[in-house]
């Protein structure tokens, strides 16, 4: 399947300058150049038609990548293709076929000018056919109500603000729409409706969406593939579906048995029985057990609980260890191992 966006060994990294250094250069102290890295040979490839997530701590990268792909900033080294037009030397190419939504998606409009006014100036920079309507669609597509468009910038909420930022976002009709932290400010309700939205692409199959984010279930909601990225470096890249793939057997496929105080020392006596069963791992944490059962078989995790209750244990709850996304990516992060 063709890419639509291609990244190969990309690398950056800034001068730190310190405040007391800025005070000390004042009276002719020499600058002391302290390197922070951005990004540390990153690659990857985007399809056509792929929503793909990018997720990361703070300062991890994410938002540089935003800015290389988007011809904001140029790498120090590597290269970037976007829709397979080099970012550096084919930037207006670049341009003229992406949406933005930067993470201070204030930048750019004018306050003293009315929501729909800070559309149209776009649409007609754009050189838009029918440029009122453009507008009009794609203010409702972020449903911003109407009541809102007549008002001055400066005058809406945060959450307007943004909504309008992913209007001017998708007003172009681009193949490509990059996301920087989308969510934020958004009110629940409409998030929840933002979801779809990036699902369906926004009303366009052939569309790529790059998403940069904090917000884990918008990840899991609708991403194709997401790309795990910790101090400059990609850790892990992988169909969200397969994420807890990454996480040991140890946790996946273990099963917790709960039983009353009364029964602690019963339960000290099971485990004793556990080698007749095909149990890999087990601990006892004062009532409570966890165990590993090979390839996570149910059959010999329910003869573990039905030895319990032969043993006279009053057993409270019984089940297997789910994890959800969030300890899935910690888990990727600190192991900081590649998968890909």
């Amino acid at each position: 399947m063709k890419s639509s966006i291609e990244v190969d060994n990309l690398k950056k990294s800034y001068d730190k300058t310190r405040f007391r250094d800025r005070v000390a250069m004042l009276f002719g102290a020499k600058r002391t150049r302290e390197k922070v890295v951005a990004l540390d040979g990153v690659s990857f490839k985007v399809r056509k038609g792929e929503v793909f997530g990018v997720l990361g701590p703070n300062g991890a990268g994410k938002t540089t990548i935003v800015k290389i792909l988007t011809t904001v900033l140029i790498p120090d080294s590597g290269e970037a293709k976007v829709l397979g037009y080099d970012v550096i030397k084919e930037s207006l190419e670049v341009r003229k076929r992406i949406g933005v939504l930067p993470e201070d998606s204030r930048r750019g409009f004018g306050w003293r000018l009315t929501a729909f006014e800070n559309l149209l100036f776009y649409a007609y920079a754009y050189l838009l056919p029918n440029p009122k309507e453009r507008v009009k669609e794609v203010l409702k597509l972020v449903e911003l109500e109407e009541e809102h468009w007549d008002k001055w910038y400066q005058r809406l909420s945060q959450g307007m603000k943004q909504k309008l930022a992913l209007a001017r976002a998708l007003l172009p009709n681009p193949s490509v729409v990059f996301l920087d932290e989308p969510t934020k400010g958004l009110d629940i309700m409409f998030v929840a409706k933002f979801r779809e939205m990036v699902r369906n692409k926004f009303g366009d199959e052939d569309r790529t969406i790059f998403l940069s984010t904090h917000d884990l279930r918008l990840v899991e909601g609708t991403c194709d593939r997401v790309a795990i990225i910790n101090k400059g470096k990609i850790v892990a890249i992988k169909p969200v579906s397969e994420l807890k793939n990454l996480v040991p057997n140890s946790i996946r496929n273990s099963y917790v048995l709960e039983v009353d105080s009364k029964s602690t020392d019963r339960l000290n006596d099971l485990v004793l029985k556990l080698k007749e069963l095909d149990i890999e791992w087990y601990q006892v944490d004062n009532h409570k057990l966890e165990f590993l059962v090979k390839d996570g078989s149910l059959e010999v995790a329910n003869e573990v609980l039905k030895m319990a209750i032969n043993n006279g244990i009053l057993v409270h709850s019984f089940h297997k260890k789910e994890i959800d996304i969030e300890e899935v990516i910690m888990r990727i992060l600190r192991g900081g191992k590649n998968a890909s």
